[in-house]
């Protein structure tokens, strides 16, 4: 893939706690525009909720990864920004890693708060959205959930509970058939732990949820299958919980790839009752999230940067598409 160019290059580099992925982009007339897309689902954070610290395993393959994303990054010339989320923000032999991280691969990790991990979704998913316009983003990652309440482009509030797919899934042991008593008993979790962590809550929340992570779409899809939409009601989450939790692991695999599937109940049972307790009619599946995020906030850095009296380049891009 040819990716010469004068303008600028920005690279997001994003540590989850199933894989890890690398995007490029460069600005274009329409904004920024994506060149390169990688994705390595090497689970860094495996064990990393029951035991607290990262494997030595997962270690290799987290280092292993990032040193070819930091040899895509430098040939390019590219401006990167590289964070970790959940399961980093919790190993407690994080330091250790991002040492080796440093000194194997060159590359900077930054574990960054839920409240900025929240920050960054929201900048990514409503990027250009009206200034008056309410918003409510759902983000399900690994190891946790990120709520956002925003007007315009701006958050009004940021919300990021540790309830996550791996962590729900490993706790309560859902890779494999899951009975009644199961879900009864993750639901009651879950209901305790967003009464706890959310408030009673908002008046005037929009209507329909934005959901931005992989987990979010592949259950809204799979919940919608009949009538083909990228959105669901709570009565259809209900719904899909219920089928995925009476089938078998290889059943499951039919629907969805396979680490996908060790963890599909649990993200269905987590977005079924965070929708259930935002009280809203739908959720809908975005395709922008956490790294679109990332590539908006350094070319924000970039433009912040610029020499006074030398247009940002979002503004110069404008105008050279008018002129």
């Amino acid at each position: 893939m040819a990716l010469a160019t004068s303008r600028p290059l920005f690279a997001a580099i994003d540590v989850g706690t199933n894989a890890a992925r690398l995007e490029m982009a460069r600005l274009g007339p329409g904004g920024l525009e994506r060149v390169l897309k990688e994705r390595e689902a090497i689970r860094p954070g495996e064990g990393v909720f029951a035991r607290g610290t990262m494997s030595s395993e997962a270690v290799d393959r987290l280092v292993d990864t990032l040193r070819r994303y930091a040899v895509l990054c430098r040939r390019h010339k590219a401006r990167v920004r590289a964070v970790a989320t959940s399961a980093l923000r919790e190993a407690r032999n994080q330091t250790k890693v991002l040492r080796r991280v440093l000194e194997e691969t060159g590359l900077e990790l930054e574990v960054v708060s839920g409240e900025e991990e929240a920050r960054l979704i929201c900048l990514g998913v409503l990027h250009r959205t009206p200034p008056r316009e309410r918003s409510l983003l759902v983000d399900i990652g690994g190891g946790s959930t990120e709520i956002v309440l925003a007007t315009g482009e701006r958050p009004q509030g940021l919300w990021s509970l540790p309830l996550g797919a791996v962590r729900l899934s490993q706790h309560f042991d859902t890779a494999g058939e899951v009975t009644p008593a199961q879900l009864r008993r993750m639901r009651e979790d879950v209901d305790a732990r967003l009464r706890e962590s959310l408030p009673g809550f908002v008046p005037r929340l929009p209507r329909v949820a934005l959901g931005s992570s992989g987990s979010i779409r592949a259950v809204v899809e799979f919940a919608a299958r009949e009538g083909g939409e990228a959105s669901a009601s709570p009565a259809q989450l209900t719904r899909a919980v219920e089928a995925l939790a009476r089938m078998s692991p290889r059943e499951r695999r039919e629907h969805f790839e396979e680490r996908r599937a060790d963890i599909i109940v649990a993200g269905a049972l987590l977005l079924e009752r965070v929708v259930q307790h935002l009280g809203v009619e739908r959720v809908l599946a975005v395709k922008r999230g956490l790294r679109d995020g990332v590539l908006a906030d350094l070319l924000s850095r970039e433009e912040l940067a610029a020499r006074p009296g030398t247009a940002p380049l979002l503004r110069r891009a404008a105008g050279a598409r008018g002129a």
